[in-house]
């Protein structure tokens, strides 16, 4: 390339600088790259392609200004007409390939290092010639592009023809100088973005972005409806406002019905160009943050109204680039390569509505290519006609999907045609679900089917009058028959009804799983009462609490068991039960209990405050009873382990479903329950064919099975089902069943297969007569793909919570549509093929340095390594600066273990911690990892994230002095972490800094940030990128990745 001659040199401007800074984050990419690209229906002239980007270049001084990184900074300059050529460079496309060539084209990326930021190119197809010019945002944009395909079409004319190029076209254009910003624009905008927080304008659907960015686009084109652009046309007449105002308005209301807001920050660029300027080409567009406060309460007629003021005072105040105003307001927080206001854009051009044009002796059409990529989460860019309205949306992949956005179009119409209909409605109660998604709420929760017979009770008396001599129950060296479970269940309702039981009275079983505790069950059920399970071996204060707070009026206990002192009910002993099945056989007709009675209570506790019970009824048991009957193809061949303790509600299932069917209950020995190989013992000598345990019980067994699960039914529920663990039970080769239900909707709700490859873990899809749904945070139902709380309706939903009633009404609402559901408090949406995706608790979603963070989300994450078997995530310091995520780690057993060890394989934490900064916003990484032999767990065989808090926090305490002493030592303050500090502190004019002081959280910003990046490489002479920074934003993190073996320790614990 000719020698630059140094004409015309300045320091480049801030907008420049975030354009170049993003160039830095993905330098092999071509992220700020735009094009002016048409083709032709025949050839195109090599010579006079070449004349016309000659003349274009003379032109233009913006298309020869050339970038470089000084010293002092980056600066620009001109290059001088003689001393640039830009040769057009010669492609070739298969017919249909073009636009696919032409976007590799654009895309290549540009080096900011004193070369042009222009080249050009012919694609010769046999369906016609195409060219591309493609250019750097720097010195380029949208204005300039129309401006470029207009003298180019005309320059190219003459030429082709053998003519002069028109006389305007020989003359330069006179370059455009920005005047300095204002001084009241200034103040105008720090007024409107005072207070400001992009973390709050996240929407609800698809997933938070990662540290390091890789800003990959993709976009969909469609078209409004004829019925949606006569409906905005007359909005735009009913509500004295530009069409663009009335699109922006209802963009901003798309996106607050999505989660984001309600303090709405929209991107819209600006043409900045004074009218005399109106043709020069260059960088003359601000994009500046549009303001606008959404309240769901109003009518749409009062955001238009908004919209419009926001809308009119960004214009009137467009000579200020916000960039400037970066380093003083409030950003993400953490180390978010995000420097900007907001995450949305809005873009309006009217459209002339031509298709195609004259170009020499043939004619062209323009060829829409973008190149890749997208600096925004979503850009809706509307082009306008006469007769149709073009919505062009362009997101980044990293953070939604191409359902996520073919969604947000179809509802974005949607709601438009309902604000339409109703401009004064409350914008929170338009409807916001789209066709697409009413098909597949529909299809997904049309589950009707009989429950036949009503009650489990009733199905079991079925069973035992068609065959009284078929074993039952069995285990531990005993096996008993159907008529002798029968009788043992008449007896227990006898011994009920002497001691003054009566129907609707709840009794107590307190009992080890077998035989007696079965027929104990079913002998409450002929009492009528309502059977209430308990644990012996769980605590005495909440065995206590529980008896005490059911009420219950009789206690059915096990020889050996002792209760609390001070039982109220009247204790009654469970014999052992007698091989006697004699006696008449029950009459399979005379039905059962009344189905919408209460079946038994169930006492749960959640993180925090007292157990609560739960009642269920008869027709809700034995709706999902019947339901995995079906689902799992039990018969009277199959036998079921009966694994799970009573008191936890899964039980229930294990025990009534070989019941119904006919088939054998086996019951599991308590050392199968903790012990993976005597667990899979049993298995094989019973030939169970249905096993049911939770994820944490699932893992033990895994560790130990070799083939013995082949064939066999499995069901996996309890808790999240980690995608490592899924795959290895999916590969044991037996049929996996993932499940979710929480006790309030009976046992189980959703279920769904896991396939051999599974990648994404999902519930599935509603069991019989039940129906989900996900609503916002003020109960407003949600479309597919948008995450908030899960709600489920139908037989499956209990009667609600015992001596309640406040919690009832709380929990247990009732919907126009639905009826009565109950609000699960579980994070969740609805997947396209109608599955269901938990994302997680509401009360386990945090803020943390302005992010929203789902813990289980981060457990995911860790839990997806093969030397980790069970993770739980805690947040310590909740709501202060100094808060922090710690992830206890419980790590994999080695499948050669030895009969005296655990065969425990050590974790490897760094790596660990690699992967998860890999896969998760970096403020959502762990800051610390603590390996521990197992994690506790609840009574109920579910993590205790509770006692975890409480260990994280005194680890905390104890460490602080320890890390303020590391922090302090010579090591740290010395080699390269110590190197490191001393640049983070005169960057950042700061001395007080430690070596685990963030860059970001202590004052930094993306142009601090780059000369950072300089320094470092200056000093410590490593290339160093701007993406390092943000992946690793302390001294002592920097030093590790530059250096591992001469950093400087961490402080002790990490």
């Amino acid at each position: 390339m000719p020698e630059a001659t140094e004409v015309r040199s300045r320091p480049a401007d801030s907008k420049e600088h975030a354009l170049w800074l993003l160039d830095e984050l993905v330098p092999v990419k071509g992220v700020n790259n735009l094009s002016v690209a048409l083709q032709a229906d025949g050839p195109l002239l090599g010579p006079a392609l070449q004349g016309t980007v000659d003349l274009l270049l003379r032109r233009h001084e913006a298309l020869r200004t050339v970038f470089r990184q000084e010293q002092a900074g980056l600066v620009k300059e001109v290059l001088d007409p003689a001393a640039l050529r830009i040769e057009v460079e010669q492609l070739a496309a298969e017919p249909g390939e073009v636009a696919a060539v032409v976007g590799e084209f654009i895309a290549r990326p540009f080096d900011i290092d004193g070369r042009p930021l222009v080249r050009a190119a012919r694609v010769r197809c046999a369906d016609g010639d195409a060219f591309c010019l493609a250019v750097h945002h720097l010195v380029f944009d949208t204005v300039s592009g129309a401006v470029l395909l207009e003298e180019f079409t005309a320059g190219y004319t003459a030429l082709a023809a053998g003519a002069a190029p028109p006389a305007e076209l020989l003359a330069a254009q006179p370059p455009y100088r920005e005047p300095s910003p204002r001084a009241a624009a200034v103040e105008y905008w720090r007024g409107q973005l005072a207070g400001a927080d992009a973390a709050g304008l996240a929407l609800w659907c698809g997933s938070e972005d990662l540290p390091e960015p890789t800003l990959t686009g993709d976009q969909i084109t469609a078209d409004l409806s004829p019925r949606a652009t006569e409906v905005l046309r007359r909005l735009q007449q009913e509500l004295r406002a530009p069409e663009a105002v009335v699109l922006l308005a209802a963009y901003g209301l798309l996106l607050a019905r999505h989660g984001a807001g309600p303090d709405l920050v929209v991107g819209t660029p600006v043409n900045v160009r004074a009218r005399e300027a109106s043709r020069a080409v260059g960088y003359h567009v601000n994009t500046l943050p549009l303001r606008i406060p959404v309240d769901l309460g109003g009518g749409f007629r009062d955001l238009v109204r908004t919209a419009r003021v926001a809308f009119l005072g960004a214009v009137a105040h467009a000579d200020v680039p916000v960039d400037i105003l970066l380093p003083e307001l409030r950003r993400d927080g953490g180390a978010s390569w995000r420097n900007t206001v907001f995450r949305h854009l809005f873009n309006y051009v009217p459209d002339d509505g031509r298709t195609s044009f004259p170009l020499g002796d043939t004619t062209a059409r323009r060829l829409p290519v973008e190149n890749g990529f997208s600096k925004f989460d979503l850009e809706f860019f509307f082009l306008s006609s006469a007769d149709k309205v073009t919505v062009r949306a362009a997101y980044y992949t990293q953070v939604l999907d191409r359902a996520d956005v073919q969604g947000l179009l179809e509802r974005f119409e949607a709601l438009l045609l309902a604000a339409a209909e109703g401009p004064d409605r409350p914008m929170g109660e338009l409807p916001l679900s789209g066709p697409s998604d009413l098909a597949v709420l529909a299809a997904s929760n049309d589950t009707a089917r009989p429950v036949d017979p009503p009650s489990v009770l009733a199905a079991v008396r079925e069973r035992v009058a068609l065959t009284p001599s078929a074993p039952a129950v069995v285990g531990d060296g005993r096996s008993t028959t159907y008529a002798e479970l029968w009788r043992a269940a008449e007896d227990t309702r006898d011994v009920l009804a002497d001691a003054g039981v009566r129907a609707g009275d709840i009794v107590a079983l307190a009992a080890p799983r077998g035989p007696e505790l079965a027929a104990a069950a079913l002998g409450v059920w002929l009492a009528g009462a309502v059977y209430l399970p308990v644990d012996p071996e769980h605590p005495v204060q909440r065995l206590a609490y529980v008896l005490e707070d059911s009420g219950a009026q009789a206690v059915l206990t096990a020889p050996g068991v002792e209760l609390p002192e001070g039982v109220r009910a009247r204790v009654l002993a469970l014999e052992p039960l007698a091989p006697d099945g004699s006696g008449p056989l029950p009459d399979p007709g005379a039905g059962g209990p009344d189905p919408d009675s209460c079946a038994y209570l169930i006492y749960t506790s959640g993180s925090t405050g007292k157990p609560k019970g739960t009642l269920v009824g008869h027709r809700s048991l034995a709706n999902v009873v019947q339901h995995f009957a079906e689902e799992l193809k039990v018969t009277a061949d199959d036998a079921v382990l009966w694994l799970t303790t009573f008191a936890f509600d899964i039980s229930a299932l294990e025990l009534f479903l070989p019941l119904v069917c006919g088939g054998r209950l086996v019951v599991a020995s308590d050392e199968a329950r903790t012990d993976g190989r005597a667990l899979l013992a049993e298995v094989v000598a019973h030939d169970v064919g249905v096993v049911q345990a939770t994820p944490t019980t699932w893992r033990v067994v895994a560790d130990a099975a070799d083939g013995q699960l082949a064939g066999r039914r499995l069901v996996c529920g309890g808790e999240p089902l980690p995608p490592a663990l899924a795959r290895t039970l999916a590969a044991s080769g037996g049929s996996l069943l993932n499940v979710y239900g929480p006790s309030e909707t009976t046992i189980w709700s959703t279920s769904g297969p896991v396939p051999d490859e599974v990648v994404r873990v999902d519930v599935g899809r509603p069991i019989a007569n039940t129906q989900v749904f996900v609503v916002d945070p003020d109960g407003r139902e949600l479309p597919v793909g948008v995450q908030g709380e899960l709600c489920i309706a139908g037989s499956g939903v209990a009667l609600g919570y015992h001596n309640r009633p406040e919690l009832t009404a709380d929990r247990f609402r009732d919907h126009p549509a639905y009826g009565r559901h109950y609000r699960t408090g579980d994070l969740a949406r609805l997947r396209p093929d109608g599955s269901v995706e938990l994302l997680g608790r509401t009360d386990r979603q945090i803020k943390l340095r302005g992010h929203r963070i789902e813990l289980g989300e981060v457990e995911a994450v860790l839990l997806d390594r093969p030397d980790v078997r069970d993770v739980a995530v805690v947040v310590v310091g909740r709501g202060g600066p100094d808060a922090a995520l710690v992830a206890f780690v419980e790590p994999a057993h080695g499948a050669e273990e030895g009969e005296g060890g655990d065969g425990a394989a050590e974790v490897d934490t760094a790596g660990l911690t690699a992967h998860a900064r890999s896969l998760l916003p970096s403020a959502a990484v762990p800051q610390e990892i603590v390996v521990l032999e197992s994690l506790p767990t609840t009574a109920n065989e579910k993590r205790d994230h509770l006692a975890l808090t409480r260990l994280a926090e005194q680890r905390r305490s104890e460490r602080s002095a320890a890390a303020e002493s590391a922090q302090a030592s010579p090591e740290a303050q010395s080699g390269t972490a110590g190197r490191l500090l001393a640049l983070w502190q005169s960057t950042l004019g700061r001395t007080d800094l430690g070596p685990h002081a963030n860059f970001f959280d202590s004052g930094g910003h993306s142009l601090l940030g780059a000369q950072l990046v300089q320094r470092i490489e200056k000093t410590l002479g490593v290339p160093v990128r701007l993406a390092d920074l943000f992946a690793h934003p302390t001294p002592l993190a920097m030093a590790e990745h530059l250096d591992p073996d001469a950093a400087a320790p961490s402080a002790p614990g990490n």
